[in-house]
Formats: structure tokens, C-alpha cells, sequence
């Protein structure tokens, strides 16, 4: 099924593509602060063996996302990004493909697993990827609306969370701060989004595919300054509602938000690799610590 040498190649191309450890820290972070929200209203049984369940099922639907993307967008990266893994032979198409379906499998184990909810909404996850893959077959037309696409995409996060909650528990719950919780997420995963796609100058593509292209390296800036504040205002508002807001909580947070909101304003200063990375890394620091803050203190709470 794979070259011996696969096992490498694939680690060289997820350095590039599907940075395992990075992805690993984002969705534990997420997990963890899901069940600490189902925990905090409703028993979880299994607690431990569930998170590491959804976060296997989160990690093989983002990576069957990856594989949708590098096969929707083959020909546009043959012609803009020659460098990437794929088009400079490092791996194929297929042997992605394959893996994706070996993950697939065991994504889909999971979600009969646990239940009716969670088989339905990772039915719909895997439906919506089908009409994702095929440009909601609109084609064209909607591949030109880059900011309409990358919204319509987004929809995946949420389906993908909801998806989560339900190993987490069988019975669907309408608490409001559920759909909080679902938005705080949504706000999280567009942050990682936006940034991951502002450029400097240097570092532009031919493709236009990048939000710096599109508003401006500056005005891009601003605006992910403007999305970092509704996330931490979103999670103000969570651990509000939970009666969990302590100073130190407050303060713990606060100097998250003021070390990103401090990458950017270096970033907009220096507009260099170094800065670029900084500013990941703190989104990165900012993203993971916010959900951590909601799993541990409740968690001490109960």
C-alpha cells in the first residue's frame, strides 16, 4: 500500500502541510475545554477515554479536509506554489488519498460508536466535505469569492464542534452557553485562519490567495486585531456565564491577549519572517491558553 520510505516522506510533508504537533495542541486544547463545558452541566462518563477518541476523530477529519484541499487545489498550487511537498514530488496525491481513506475508517468507527447523534453529525461532516471537494459545485464562481469561499468552509468548525460534544454526551443540551462555547471556537479556528494567511510583501504568491493580498498587509492586520478581540470578549463572556471570572483568571488571560495584541504591533513595525512567526506563535499561545483557562478551572471547580 505505502513505499518504505513513506513513513518519512509523509513526516517531511506534514512539517510543511499538517503540522501534527502544532494541530495536536490546538484540538487537545479545544477538546479539553468541550468537556469541560458538557462536564460542568452534565455527568461524562469514560472522561478520559472520550477526549482521546474526539481528539483522534478531529485530527483525521482536518486531515481528510487537508487532503480535499491539496486535490481541489492542485492545479492552482502546480502554477503558484511549485515548492509545496506535492508538486516538487516529495509525495503523490495518491498516497494521501490512501491514508485519508485508512482515516476515514477509523473516523467513522468513532462516530457509530458513540451513538445516534454523534453517527448523524459525523455523516453530515463527511457529506458537507463531499460538496466542499466539489467547489459546492458552483465551481469557478465561487472559488473567485475568495472571502465568501473561506466563509461557506468555516461551516466545517462547527459541525466538526458539535460532532465533539456528542461523545462527550449522548443527550443533546440547548444551554445557551453551548452556542456561546460553539462561537468562542468559531472565533478561535477564523484567528488561526486569518493569520496563517497574512503575508509580507517578500513572501506573496501569484496566487491571490492570501488575505494580505486582498485588504493589504496593514488593513489585514487590523482586522485580525479586531477578530482577536471579539475571541477574548467571547471568552470573557463564557467564564462570566460560568461564574468562573477570578481576578486570576482575568489576569492570566489579559497577559495572553496583550502578548498577541504586542505581536502585532511588532509585526506591523517589522514586517519580517521573525515577526510573522512571533505573531503565530502568540495567536498559537493565545488560542490554546484561552480554552485551557476553561478546562482547568472548572475542572478545579468540580
Amino acid at each position: 500500500m505505502f513505499n518504505d520510505d513513506f513513513l518519512i516522506r509523509f513526516l517531511a510533508y506534514q512539517k510543511e502541510r499538517f503540522p501534527l504537533l502544532v494541530l495536536l495542541f490546538t484540538t487537545l486544547a479545544v477538546v479539553l475545554s468541550s468537556y469541560a463545558i458538557i462536564s460542568f452541566f452534565t455527568i461524562v462518563s469514560n472522561g478520559s477515554l472520550k477526549i482521546i477518541m474526539a481528539i483522534f476523530a478531529v485530527l483525521i477529519y482536518l486531515f481528510h479536509i487537508r487532503v480535499i484541499d491539496e486535490c481541489r487545489d492542485l492545479g492552482h498550487d502546480n502554477q503558484h506554489h511549485q515548492r509545496r511537498p506535492i508538486q516538487r514530488g516529495l509525495i503523490s496525491i495518491e498516497e494521501i488519498k490512501r491514508l485519508d481513506c485508512f482515516g476515514l475508517l477509523i473516523f467513522i468507527g468513532i462516530s457509530i460508536w458513540y451513538g445516534p447523534y454523534t453517527f448523524i453529525l459525523g455523516s453530515i461532516a463527511l457529506l458537507f466535505s463531499f460538496v466542499a471537494s466539489r467547489d459546492f459545485f458552483l465551481g469557478e464562481i465561487i472559488r473567485k469569492k475568495f472571502l465568501i469561499y473561506n466563509a461557506i468552509n468555516l461551516v466545517q468548525t462547527v459541525i466538526l464542534q458539535t460532532f465533539t460534544y456528542t461523545i462527550f454526551s449522548s443527550v443533546w443540551h440547548t444551554f445557551s452557553i453551548l452556542w456561546a462555547h460553539i462561537i468562542f471556537v468559531l472565533s478561535s479556528s477564523i484567528l488561526i485562519e486569518f493569520v496563517r494567511k497574512i503575508k509580507i510583501k517578500e513572501e506573496e504568491s501569484s496566487g491571490w490567495d492570501t488575505y494580505s493580498w486582498h485588504f493589504g498587509f496593514r488593513k489585514s492586520l487590523w482586522i485580525y486585531g479586531l477578530l482577536s478581540i471579539i475571541m477574548y470578549l467571547l471568552f470573557l463572556i463564557i467564564v462570566d456565564a460560568l461564574q468562573i471570572l477570578s481576578g486570576i483568571v482575568f489576569v492570566i488571560s489579559m497577559i495572553f491577549f496583550m502578548l498577541l495584541v504586542s505581536a502585532i504591533w511588532w509585526h506591523s513595525k517589522r514586517q519580517s519572517k521573525l515577526s510573522e512567526n512571533l505573531l503565530l506563535f502568540n495567536t498559537l499561545v493565545m488560542y490554546n491558553g484561552l480554552h485551557l483557562i476553561i478546562y482547568f478551572t472548572i475542572k478545579l471547580l468540580l
